[in-house]
């Protein structure tokens, strides 16, 4: 069976190809990013788990998480992003963009983060950025249609 997000995956790539960023696809070549995803289940567990892209640009850790159905964009519980629930952090991009993002944050020399959730196709779609710190704090930006703004 096709994964559903196949095609969401595919126009994602086509947007960082445009905006000349270069990032790993469910893996990364960064040795210490690497590592820490062999600990990062989406399903809180311990086990391995990779954001659909992830990489550095100048000193900033970018990743992208994406969902096909632009209903599991995000999930709030009182204003705040939940990650704490293994029910929930799978099914949303935002959800699970932080998860990855502060995982990674705590198990490496990375300090700043841009992290997206990518929801939907190419015609009716989000993509929200967030800054994430190295304490796991957040902050969800407005939407974007594209990456250029967060090239080298």
């Amino acid at each position: 069976m096709a994964r559903v997000e196949g095609s969401t995956e595919l126009w994602v790539d086509h947007l960082l190809n445009d905006s000349k960023i270069d990032l790993d696809y469910q893996s990364s070549h960064i040795k210490s990013i690497d590592d820490a995803l062999h600990t990062a289940s989406k399903k809180l567990n311990g086990k391995s788990g990779y954001p659909e892209y992830v990489g550095v640009v100048k000193d900033y850790l970018l990743m992208i998480e994406d969902k096909a159905d632009i209903s599991n964009h995000v999930y709030t519980d009182h204003d705040v992003i939940t990650t704490d629930d293994p029910m929930v952090v799978p099914k949303y991009a935002l959800n699970g963009e932080l998860h990855y993002a502060r995982h990674i944050l705590e198990r490496t020399s990375y300090k700043k983060c841009f992290a997206f959730g990518v929801s939907g196709n190419e015609k009716l779609h989000k993509i929200t950025p967030m800054f994430i710190n190295e304490r796991g704090d957040y902050d969800v930006l407005p939407d974007v249609e594209s990456f250029i703004s967060f090239n080298a």
